[in-house]
């Protein structure tokens, strides 16, 4: 049996007019998931399906704890995640993604949430994630501020042989002095 198998949710089968699903989110989901951002962490996600005029309303809440590398060092660092999302899931011909609408076809009538819950705790992890000053991993903030101070020294000797360039090149260039000429007389 897949892991994922038990994130699906089988509308065709609902016995009553409102389930609620309780999911553990530890480090084998992150692994069979298989997303880019998050890759291990500590939550739950409680799901709330109600059986609504012409659809469903999937009703997500999720807590706990991700994982994210730091954006300065790429050690691990504590996201913390509480959001709520809320979808509706229609019966129709064919699949569609439409954001929060999504449709599925009444053949199938079979949902598997695990991708949802995941995309939702990602949009909840911030843009840049960097550790708090002074928690980032010193070896690695150490040799990022010893490389800096190297690409600096290398632009700023690759800027002056720049300039010794066009300098020689005005020197020589007799284009340059009827420009000047030019400049003068106005």
């Amino acid at each position: 049996m897949d892991v994922l198998d038990s994130y699906k949710v089988d509308l065709k089968n609902m016995r009553t007019d409102v389930i609620e699903r309780r999911f553990v989110l530890d480090d084998a989901f992150f692994k069979t998931v298989e997303g880019t951002l998050v890759k291990s962490g500590q939550a739950e996600a409680v799901l709330e399906v109600k059986e609504t005029g012409g659809g469903y309303s999937f009703a997500f809440h999720i807590k706990g704890i991700v994982h994210v590398p730091c954006d300065r060092c790429l050690d691990n660092m504590d996201v913390a995640i509480d959001t709520e999302r809320t979808f509706t899931v229609k019966l129709g011909d064919e699949y569609a993604d439409e954001g929060e609408l999504i449709i599925l076809p009444y053949e199938d009538a079979e949902l598997n949430v695990a991708w949802m819950i995941y995309e939702i705790m990602v949009l909840e992890v911030p843009l840049t994630h960097v550790h708090e000053p002074g928690h980032c991993n010193v070896e690695m903030t150490e040799a990022l501020a010893a490389h800096l101070v190297t690409s600096s020294d290398e632009r700023d000797y690759s800027e002056k042989q720049d300039e010794e360039e066009v300098g020689r090149d005005k020197a020589t260039d007799p284009r340059w002095n009827k420009l000047k000429e030019i400049l003068d007389n106005n």
